[in-house]
């Protein structure tokens, strides 16, 4: 089976190459004991709550998972949400609509609070479903596989989260949930690679092999021979693995570090990573009905910023694919690039002007951060140079465009286009797919097959279209990167480097084996 791509937010670092688990567990049902004559009642109720809450208190873990517990119980005995659930069902509700409703209630009032209290209520829906389960006696016990295995699921609680053997479970991957979530915690206390949020989890069965990079928040599914070796010397965490190399030497280029969270910008950091040469703004929102609130992206830019005081962060601005779909965003361009890239963007200002405020803000919170902002897959010398203007008119201070096709890489349009921007980045995936005429097979739920491999970035076809572009920044006297897959590729990294590239990024998981080679 072709390799896929999926990506979601990496939770602490590490890699994990194994056969996946797919957990999925039913709701808990009152089905058999809230018929009319058989009500539960509110002293059923309250004990379950108790029991629940005693079985999180008495979870065998230490430090910050046992805070967790503790805070969860805590939530469990509050008599203001007891007296919530009895509401409910003087009104009539059956127990598992009272238990749920008010659960649900709490956890609206926690939101509507902010920060720590609106994460913490994601908390409530499973607390819900246990007590719902504790009073039905339905908490049946999941049988996991002898060997060591990928946990897949929906999402997982924070006490089974607890539970999870490091021995047996190699990576956790969800499709819901966050990094700042007290599941997320408990995992990265327990130093397993997980990704949260994972986009086209839905494509994994149990059985499936996966290749797990917490760093960057990737996972490849049937992931190809080439890429498991080349993630093999990353089995190390990248704290493990930068002891191991010179530290006392600097890279012949500035290596940076390819993100999709601020959350996973302690594991770049521990890596060696000078600064992010990729940060991808797409988790924002990805699953959402309409886009994220200026605030909630000032929020997440201005954490990010505040990791790299003193380092260059280099955001790409929503780079919306046909594999990623948003209700939101009207649809723009024809042929083989039609909602991609940049031209979507430029069809949809109000959302791409919300985005381009919010880092302006987010900039004027770290102001020793270097940030720079491009836009993804600039089709002409026109787009570049509208979004720059924008750009710029918001109060950024450092623009530029990716140059993922072949047409922009044409002498006198790669000329143009550094003319209208402050610097270029070569994305080498698309650009190698687009060049080769290879098609970009997409699943419904955003999995992308038919992945290149490394070696295929340096056929002359693609490479003379780097060289060339390499060659008209340097002319330009514009800073050009690499941030495509090819840029951890050690054979491709020297080359790029003798063309005269400024940077190279890629996922911190990879930059100490980067280093280490690019050093010998």
């Amino acid at each position: 089976m072709a390799e896929r791509f999926l990506v979601g937010a990496g939770v602490g670092s590490g890699v994990a190459h194994g056969k996946a688990f797919v957990l999925r567990r039913p709701e808990a049902s009152l089905a058999q004991i809230s018929k009319p004559g058989n009500r539960v009642g509110m002293i059923a109720i309250q004990n379950a709550m108790l029991a629940v809450a005693e079985n999180l208190e008495n979870v065998n873990t230490v430090g910050e998972a046992k805070e967790v517990m503790q805070s969860l119980a805590m939530i469990l005995r509050d008599p203001v949400l007891f007296q919530e659930v009895k509401a409910h069902l003087s009104e009539g509700a059956e127990a598992a609509d009272a238990i749920r409703r008010a659960f649900a209630r709490f956890a609206r009032q926690l939101e509507a609070l902010g920060g720590y209290f609106a994460e913490r209520a994601s908390d409530l829906g499973y607390l819900a479903n246990r007590v719902v389960a504790e009073l039905a006696g339905d908490l049946p016990e999941v049988e996991f596989p002898a060997e060591p295995f990928i946990l897949v699921s929906d999402s997982i609680s924070p006490m089974d989260a607890a539970k999870l053997d490091p021995n047996r479970v190699l990576a956790v991957i969800t499709s819901d949930g966050t990094p700042t979530s007290h599941s997320a915690i408990i995992v990265r206390a327990a130093k397993l690679p997980m990704v949260v949020g994972l986009i086209g989890s839905g494509l994994i069965r149990t059985g499936s092999d996966l290749l797990v990079d917490a760093n960057s928040g990737q996972v490849f599914l049937d992931p190809s021979a080439e890429r498991i070796a080349h993630y093999a010397s990353a089995a190390f965490t990248a704290t493990e693995l930068i002891n191991v190399i010179d530290d006392t030497r600097e890279a012949p280029v500035t290596l940076l570090a390819n993100l999709g969270s601020s959350f996973e910008a302690a594991g770049a950091i521990a890596a060696g990573a000078k600064g992010v040469g990729l940060f991808r703004t797409e988790l924002l929102y990805l699953g959402l009905q309409i886009p994220p609130s200026l605030d909630e992206q000032v929020t997440e830019y201005s954490n990010l910023l505040r990791a790299f005081a003193g380092k260059r962060v280099l955001v790409r601005v929503l780079d919306l694919d046909f594999d990623k779909p948003l209700p939101f965003l009207r649809e723009a361009g024809a042929g083989k690039y039609a909602n991609r890239g940049l031209q979507v963007l430029l069809a949809n200002k109000e959302v791409l002007n919300t985005q381009l405020e919010a880092l302006a803000i987010a900039q004027k919170t770290s102001p020793t951060t270097d940030l720079w902002v491009m836009a993804p897959m600039v089709l002409s010398v026109e787009e570049a140079k509208e979004f720059a203007g924008l750009a710029r008119k918001a109060g950024l201070r450092k623009v530029g465009v990716m140059i993922e096709v072949p047409e922009v890489t044409e002498p006198q349009v790669i000329e143009d286009i550094l003319k209208q921007v402050d610097f270029i980045s070569i994305g080498t995936n698309d650009l190698t797919h687009y060049a080769l005429g290879k098609s970009r097979h997409v699943a419904g739920d955003g999995a992308v097959s038919g992945t290149i491999t490394l070696a295929e970035t340096r056929k002359p076809e693609v490479f003379d279209l780097i060289a060339r572009v390499i060659a008209a920044a340097k002319k330009a006297g514009k800073p050009v990167g690499i941030c495509g897959e090819a840029a951890s590729d050690p054979e491709s990294a020297k080359l790029f480097i003798e063309l005269g590239v400024d940077s190279l990024s890629a996922s911190s998981a990879l930059l100490p084996q980067l280093k280490a080679a690019l050093l010998v």
